[in-house]
């Protein structure tokens, strides 16, 4: 599989780095992972402890790549802004898998717009670009609809896998049964190369350590 990245969306101040990763065991949830899961969920909230979720600069670097193509703010809050509001409220996380428990963790710690999906469930290669006039796109109830032109979108040979920071199409989704997964760590002016490739590096060294499989960085 093939990722690439139109420059319309650079240009924007958009960063991303693209990863594959093959042949995980997503199933077996050992005291190992658990430990981890458990001291990490911990620091995260020893982290957050006096955290001002309007003031961050990363948070707000989405929202400024938001205003340049006029997305407006209400309905369109980056995942891993939502993510963070249930983390600080005490929320129940949704750690289905070990994969997503990890996405979690990594989303949480880094306030980057992190993307997880099946390789298997994709067709084709992905492609981040500009949609143009009257894309369409599958919402999480199922329902058709139309596309903002001039918002950006991972796209596959036949859909649009994820929007923006914002949705993610359910068709690829990462399960206990995924072998498989193509990951997107995704930026703003607000966010060096250098944080990217940190991040990047994290959530390579922590799926291959409990989940196994075969990295490879695909974009940067």
């Amino acid at each position: 599989m093939k990722f690439t990245v139109e420059r319309e969306v650079l240009d924007l101040g958009l960063k991303v780095i693209g990863i594959l990763i093959t042949n995980v065991d997503n199933k077996t949830q050992d005291e190992f992972f658990l430990t981890f899961k458990d001291k990490a969920y911990k620091a995260l909230k020893q982290k957050y402890q006096d955290f001002d979720i309007e003031t961050d600069m990363i948070l707000k670097g989405f929202h400024e790549l938001h205003k340049k193509i006029n997305v407006k703010r209400r309905k369109n809050t980056p995942i891993s802004e939502n993510i963070l509001k249930r983390f600080l409220k005490e929320e129940k996380m949704p750690d289905t898998n070990k994969i997503i428990s990890i996405y979690n963790i990594v989303t949480l710690d880094s306030r980057l717009s992190i993307g997880m999906h099946d390789i298997d469930k994709i067709s084709g290669n992905v492609n981040l670009k500009i949609a143009g006039a009257d894309e369409k796109y599958t919402s999480i109830t199922g329902e058709i609809k139309t596309l903002n032109q001039n918002q950006y979108v991972y796209t596959d040979k036949k859909n649009i896998i994820f929007k923006l920071e914002v949705y993610q199409n359910p068709k690829t989704f990462v399960t206990e049964t995924t072998k498989n997964i193509f990951i997107t760590v995704q930026g703003n002016e607000a966010t060096s190369a250098e944080y990217l490739m940190e991040v990047a590096s994290e959530i390579i060294h922590l799926i291959t350590t409990y989940c196994g499989g075969n990295a490879q960085i695909i974009y940067k």
